[in-house]
């Protein structure tokens, strides 16, 4: 079995080779030999990912955006997104690709269920807090959201990491551990 952060890159490579390619689609560049490069390369860097071979993957990925960059300062040209942006786009592509790899995962209903609460209760804290700048504030959300995500996949040691340091984030801003 593949781990984690292997499959996280699969899925990476193959939520931007979605983009990009989407964004390549509706652009036409003069000539014939440009009409079939980019669907070839996201056709290749798709069945790279549905093999697990990543460096083929990042290969066509990159092949994909020497074409887009063709075309950056167009209105519709997808930039870079942030940290946690990158995390909510990339997440459906991961969770599919780990549940596929790992199958159902038993979790502990009682114990995800108060690490739930846990994160939802330390992030209303910092996000209320006034000491909190807006930084504060989005690592607050960017936490709870990586645990919660570890939570759905059954990683329950992920997701206790992530709440470690949101508790961290918590004590520093609010001066309260929060549990």
């Amino acid at each position: 079995m593949a781990d984690a952060y292997y499959i996280w890159r699969l899925a990476e490579a193959a939520q931007q080779i979605d983009l990009l390619a989407g964004f390549l689609a509706t652009r036409r560049e003069p000539g014939p030999d440009h009409l079939a490069a980019p669907p070839e390369c996201a056709g290749a860097g798709r069945a790279a990912v549905a093999a697990g071979r990543l460096g083929d993957a990042l290969e066509r990925l990159d092949d994909l955006r020497e074409h887009a960059a063709r075309w950056a300062g167009h209105p519709h040209h997808p930039g870079e997104p942030g940290a946690a942006e990158h995390d909510a786009q990339v997440w459906d592509y991961a969770k599919d690709m780990l549940r596929e790899e790992r199958g159902p995962v038993p979790t502990y209903l009682p114990t995800a269920r108060d690490i739930l609460w846990q994160l939802r209760f330390l992030q209303r804290r910092i996000c209320a807090c006034p000491q909190a700048d807006a930084q504060a504030r989005a690592d607050a959300h960017y936490l709870a959201g990586r645990a919660a995500m570890a939570v759905e996949i059954g990683h329950l040691g992920a997701a206790r990491r992530e709440l470690r340091r949101l508790r961290a984030l918590a004590e520093k801003h609010a001066g309260d551990d929060g549990g």
